[in-house]
């Protein structure tokens, strides 16, 4: 039996903190397979047997899977009672109940203070930081999935994380985002807590200055995690690891400033209007309300990015079915256009753009020249005879 039950402890730290180290450990079936692999290397040599011992050495030497392998966190503060001991409690009372999108918990020792869960070798959002950095679409999506998760296993538990940041963002496989870090989760039961009067009830970097008042906040609401996840999702898009503040809106900062020729940032900041702010009445409640968010920013990424002005203002909603917005299917491309007398000769030719809606699909013509002028100048579209849908 080791230190760690039977986790043999690698020789790589994954990350550390104030009160704990995280560190590789390979599972104690993989470290029996690597031990039964040298007495079989030794028989082989002992009786010749060179089929054998090639494959005993193989499995011996393989690269670990990540199945077969763990992350464990050792908290340096020992003792039962202290803040460390409660902490651990919490994250592993979270882990145990196997909750959709949470890292798997696979070993544990309260009394010791350790546990290991699963590992992840894409690393964090922290150490994968331009990973989504200037793509709305799919960094979007990936942060729909880190939304989902807190949405329907911890809020809807009145369960509050508090430490949502870009290095407690695990990044499995398949892209999907996993939170990761539940020492100072709120339970809304718990009693003692894990932070005490004077202390900080989360990351400055990325809390709400509502929370940070010096003593620990007494009314904990799933709007704390809302707020974070605001700035995870500035982080994913802009591809910087801390934003200031409430300052997403500024030059500097303002994501579709950087990135002036995708405009579907002025739908991301759109979302962070909702999610950074400086009193909590104005932020979504819960994650479920910001995932609500996400997938209809989502739904009109998918169906055509409309138009929007550098403030993220819809230009030329869609008169039709009231909820979509005109975007331009074919950009540059114009459709010739002619004015008719009664005797079918052409009076006057101009240039239009044919815009569909990017919710009822219903087309239209603006013209004469690019959609943002008609928005300008107040002109209104007039049904494409062709369209899905005419007016």
């Amino acid at each position: 039996m080791g230190k760690f039950g039977d986790w043999e402890l690698l020789n790589h730290l994954l990350g550390s903190g104030g009160q704990s180290d995280v560190q590789l450990v390979r599972s104690p079936q993989r470290s029996s397979q690597r031990a039964a692999c040298i007495e079989q290397i030794r028989r082989s040599l002992d009786g010749a047997r060179h089929g054998d011992l090639a494959t005993a050495i193989w499995n011996y030497a393989r690269p670990d899977d990540p199945d077969e392998l763990g992350a464990l966190k050792v908290f340096r503060v020992r003792g039962r009672g202290s803040k460390a001991f409660d902490r651990l409690k919490s994250e592993i009372s979270i882990l145990r109940k196997k909750k959709p999108g949470l890292p798997r918990l696979l070993d544990a020792n309260e009394e010791e203070l350790w546990m290991v869960t699963q590992y992840f070798p894409g690393g964090t959002l922290a150490t994968s930081p331009v990973r989504y950095k200037g793509d709305a679409l799919e960094g979007l999506r990936a942060f729909r999935t880190l939304t989902q998760t807190v949405a329907s296993s911890l809020h809807s538990e009145k369960i509050v994380h508090r430490d949502i940041k870009p290095a407690n963002i695990f990044i499995a496989d398949d892209g999907t985002l996993i939170p990761g870090d539940f020492g100072i989760v709120y339970l809304p039961s718990e009693d003692p807590r894990p932070t005490v009067t004077g202390e900080r009830v989360g990351p400055w970097e990325y809390m709400p200055q509502w929370a940070d008042l010096g003593d620990r906040l007494e009314d904990v609401t799933p709007a704390f995690d809302v707020y974070m996840l605001g700035k995870v999702l500035w982080c994913m898009i802009s591809g910087r690891l801390r934003l200031p503040r409430e300052y997403h809106r500024r030059p500097e900062f303002d994501l579709a400033v950087a990135f002036p020729s995708d405009p579907r940032m002025g739908s991301i900041n759109s979302i962070l209007d909702r999610c950074l702010v400086e009193e909590p009445d104005a932020c979504f409640p819960t994650a479920n309300e910001l995932l609500r968010a996400v997938d209809a920013a989502l739904a009109t990424f998918q169906l055509g990015t409309p138009l929007r002005d550098k403030n993220g203002a819809l230009l030329l909603p869609c008169r039709v079915c009231g909820v979509g917005s005109y975007y331009d299917p074919t950009p540059g491309h114009f459709v010739r256009l002619h004015s008719l007398d009664a005797q079918g000769r052409v009076l006057q030719e101009f240039r239009a753009h044919a815009l569909i809606c990017n919710v009822c699909t219903h087309w239209a013509m603006f013209a004469p020249n690019y959609p943002e002028e008609a928005a300008t100048r107040g002109w209104t579209s007039w049904p494409h005879p062709g369209s899905p849908r005419d007016s």
